[in-house]
């Protein structure tokens, strides 16, 4: 669509109007509306219904409107969209931070995500990548980032990342990639706002340079504008919820059970699945993931579906597990097909079909040869 600063616009995936203020790019434009915000839409989600010239009919004030501006790889920060009704992003003076795009539809859920985005957005597998960490929730994410270094993890960097928001972490080359794709990243969630405590989020991510030069491995990440290899670091639907009664109780005063609690690791993902000593199931059927799945596209289920595949595979590396057996049932095997596809990106491991008698044909072993445990 040809659309100019000026042009008045209605949006097609929910109700409302506005003005066309900025072109940012030929897929992204920024539009204000009434109420006095300005945001940037995708084109594809707007339909022009007045020309260039009718903002007064709209807007009881003046709307100022930019010249297009040049196109850039990376797309402007935007504000946060009104229509969604959640905390605007709080003020920062970090440069590094800035706004998440709008967006409606499912597929996107609150959560916590680790990006890895090409500078270069039409050479995907060559070039610099910025690696971001999003924070899609109502929460401001108080994080601290760690780094694989031999046998121990070193902190490289700290930050509070207002809600909706998406923080710079690093710009690194091809060559860093090696130092840069093995970490934990830990975070408290916090609100001035009347709302539930959260657990604090204890995610490992480890990923293999290789994955990086796949043109299949990158996804397009609504929130940030790009394309990016997408790691969901830990859903906050998935962090217990605590009232403020149970959040009192769980307190512990005694300073000898205290110096005992923090001795202990925080419990991994894979420990939610384990059914033995250092062995899990995990259910890969989207109605065991989520509940709110019915309007997602098959390519949002599989690709929610794979995102927790590899976190829970991860999990279990780390933690030693020796078998992890992943159910994906029939269907049209596709999702079978991409875990045999993503597990040859995993060194020291093997799959094969899961006993029939249990399973049937939806199921498949994955066996870890872990050289600690040989040791």
């Amino acid at each position: 669509m040809d659309l100019k600063p000026g042009d008045k616009v209605r949006f097609l995936n929910e109700k409302g109007e506005g003005i066309v203020t900025r072109i940012v790019d030929n897929n992204m434009v920024h539009v204000a509306i009434e109420e006095g915000f300005e945001f940037p839409v995708l084109a594809a989600e707007l339909v022009k219904i007045e020309p260039e010239g009718m903002a007064g009919r709209f807007f009881d004030r003046n709307v100022n409107v930019d010249v297009p501006v040049t196109r850039s790889s990376t797309p402007e920060p935007a504000k946060e969209a009104p229509a969604r009704q959640d905390p605007p992003a709080a003020e920062t003076d970090d440069d590094r931070i800035s706004a998440l795009y709008r967006q409606s539809g499912a597929g996107i859920m609150e959560a916590v995500y680790l990006l890895y985005a090409p500078h270069d957005q039409n050479w995907l597998m060559t070039g610099n990548l910025d690696i971001f960490l999003v924070n899609n929730s109502r929460y401001d994410a108080i994080f601290s980032f760690l780094l694989k270094e031999e046998d121990a993890f070193a902190g490289v960097d700290y930050e509070v990342i207002p809600p909706y928001s998406k923080i710079l972490i690093e710009t690194i080359t091809r060559e860093d990639l090696d130092h840069w794709s093995e970490g934990v990243i830990q975070v408290l969630f916090h609100s001035a706002e009347p709302l539930p405590v959260l657990t604090p989020l204890h995610a490992g991510f480890k990923i293999k340079p290789v994955r990086f030069y796949k043109e299949t491995s990158y996804q397009d990440f609504a929130l940030a504008g790009v394309k990016a290899i997408v790691l969901n670091l830990g859903d906050i639907s998935g962090q217990l919820l605590i009232s403020g009664a149970e959040a009192m109780k769980s307190s512990v005063p005694d300073p000898a059970a205290r110096q005992k609690i923090s001795a202990i690791a925080p419990p991994s993902y894979i420990d939610r699945h384990r059914i033995a000593p250092r062995e899990a199931e995990v259910d890969l059927h989207i109605s065991a993931l989520r509940d709110d799945y019915s309007e997602m596209t098959n390519n949002e289920i599989l690709r929610y579906q794979m995102d927790f595949f590899h976190r829970m595979l991860d999990s279990a590396i780390s933690n030693e597990y020796y078998k992890v057996t992943f159910i994906h049932g029939i269907g049209n095997g596709s999702l079978k097909s991409a875990i045999i596809t993503a597990l040859g990106d995993y060194e020291n491991t093997e799959y094969q079909t899961a006993p029939f008698a249990k399973y049937g044909n939806g199921a498949v072993e994955v066996l870890i040869h872990n050289e600690k445990m040989k040791n």
